[in-house]
């Protein structure tokens, strides 16, 4: 049995617009017919029926304000029937919870691939400075090897600065007189 959102409106004792806001509020999974009217069964007017004993019990906690206008006449409420609410979690919020938790499973392989792209890209940079050093290296060692062999090849010196003369100091023999 399918019911549409007045008929559940008027078994729950509240307006249509109430069953429209907790659908939406709590993301209840409907189908809708044709028209694109939220089609109800048994389970779920059980679950809206706990939402309104429990908007109800939330209700009472707060302090009511004086009516303007005089209250109509209530309906019996039905009590929430005796549908365990691990078994309405397990229906409604647990394939939520697997298609978020399949998602974030995707995101973290996606996380993961990026990272490995980066790793990768900063490898190869590292990889070319390397390579950019060790040409320099080389070049500079070329250039050491030249200069040393353009050392050795170099004719001796003609005089050997060892082996030069003193020559006397001149001017320091005359300031020694004048302290004399």
């Amino acid at each position: 049995m399918e019911l549409k959102t007045p008929d559940v409106a008027a078994r729950l004792g509240v307006s249509p617009k109430t069953i429209q806001r907790w659908v939406r509020k709590y993301n209840i999974p409907l189908q809708k017919n044709e028209a694109g009217h939220y089609l109800f069964d048994e389970k779920t007017i059980a679950l809206l029926e706990r939402v309104k004993f429990e908007q109800g019990a939330a209700l009472e906690t707060q302090p009511k304000a004086e009516p303007k206008t005089p209250p109509a006449p209530s309906r019996p409420s039905t009590s929430p029937p005796n549908v365990p609410i691990h078994a309405l979690f397990q229906e409604y919020v647990g394939p939520e919870i697997s298609r978020v938790s399949l998602r974030l499973d995707q995101l973290e392989q996606q996380l993961e691939q990026k990272a490995d792209d980066v790793v990768s890209v900063q490898l190869l940079h590292h990889r070319r400075e390397m390579e950019e050093i060790t040409a320099r290296l080389t070049a500079l060692e070329q250039l050491v090897a030249r200069l040393e062999q353009q050392l050795n090849h170099q004719p001796p010196a003609l005089h050997n600065p060892s082996e030069e003369p003193k020559r006397k100091r001149r001017g320091l023999g005359r300031v020694m007189n004048l302290f004399v």
